[in-house]
């Protein structure tokens, strides 16, 4: 008898999390440089002649009037190393009211693999380059390449960071995944981060199809088109979750021809991209979608 009001009240706040998290959409950015996309793939190169070939402030500029032009907001993860570079840009990710949340020091592929140590030392010293850029504390992190571990979740519990948001719920093998993982927000488990349990910190985990799991990301959309993000959009709200979607600056500008690099990372970038990105958001708006920064969903979870 004594477990009834117990179980009534985690129902009433469910309804309760459930109408926060109707039609959210969450637009995210991931801010790595061309110079990091060709350390993932192991290709020889000098990265000072990189980052001028592809300007990762080029692209910033041309999301924030996308932005802009759709009047919503949104978050950018920033390597610790490109806050350094191109504080000017970060800054104005700020000014113009967007969230700016870590993505890390130098955006290795394994950076949020390592031992403790390690990685502690790695997201202490990016979290105080940002902090120092754009003169507050990160409180959202996102793991470069989406690959993290329970050991990542820990540290950033210590660090007193309010979510992470590097949990994708399928597996793309050599790239990212957590199969089982929920496809909504949930406090992760300190010894399986795909799964809920007892930590302050929040995972927002980043959107697939519910019934097809993979991503509709600016990486898919280049590929199977915008109406392959659309469903996955239309699906996810039919089901109460939010959509937390990413594109990169460099999905939005020319790329060179680099040999070695895969061909689906060339595929409608540029001019294309903006179209797509143009329509989904269009289209979200049309659905009903509410565009918020993942701090301030974050944050609203919380005081629930």
């Amino acid at each position: 008898m004594g477990a009834m009001p117990a179980i009534t009240r985690l129902r009433r706040n469910r309804k309760r999390k459930d109408k926060l998290i109707e039609r959210c959409f969450v637009m995210t950015v991931d801010v790595d440089d061309w110079s990091s996309l060709l350390r993932f793939y192991s290709i020889n190169h000098d990265p000072l002649k990189a980052d001028l070939e592809v300007s990762v402030e080029d692209g910033i500029l041309r999301l924030l009037q996308l932005f802009e032009k759709h009047e919503i907001k949104a978050t950018f993860f920033v390597p610790g190393e490109v806050a350094q570079k191109h504080s000017g840009a970060v800054r104005k990710i700020c000014q113009e009211g967007h969230e700016v949340a870590c993505h890390g020091l130098t955006h290795e592929k394994n950076e949020c693999l390592q031992d403790k140590t390690k990685q502690k030392q790695m997201i202490e010293k990016a979290t105080a380059i940002i902090e120092e850029k754009i003169g507050s504390r990160p409180i959202g992190f996102r793991a470069p390449c989406l690959r993290a571990n329970e050991t990542t979740l820990e540290i950033l519990d210590e660090c007193e960071y309010v979510y992470d948001s590097s949990v994708v719920p399928t597996y793309v093998p050599g790239y990212y995944g957590h199969l089982m993982a929920p496809l909504e927000p949930y406090h992760p488990s300190s010894v399986v981060m795909g799964k809920e349990d007892s930590y302050k910190l929040l995972e927002i985990p980043v959107s697939i199809n519910p019934l097809i799991p993979f991503p509709f990301s600016a990486a898919w959309m280049r590929n199977l088109g915008p109406l392959w993000v659309k469903f996955g959009v239309k699906m996810n709200f039919v089901l109460g979750n939010p959509v937390v979607f990413y594109v990169h600056p460099r999905d939005v500008v020319s790329l060179p021809k680099i040999k070695d690099v895969p061909w689906h990372l060339y595929r409608n970038v540029g001019d294309s991209t903006i179209r797509m990105l143009d329509d989904i958001i269009s289209y979200a708006k049309s659905s009903g979608a509410s565009f918020v920064r993942a701090i301030d969903f974050a944050q609203r979870w919380r005081a629930e």
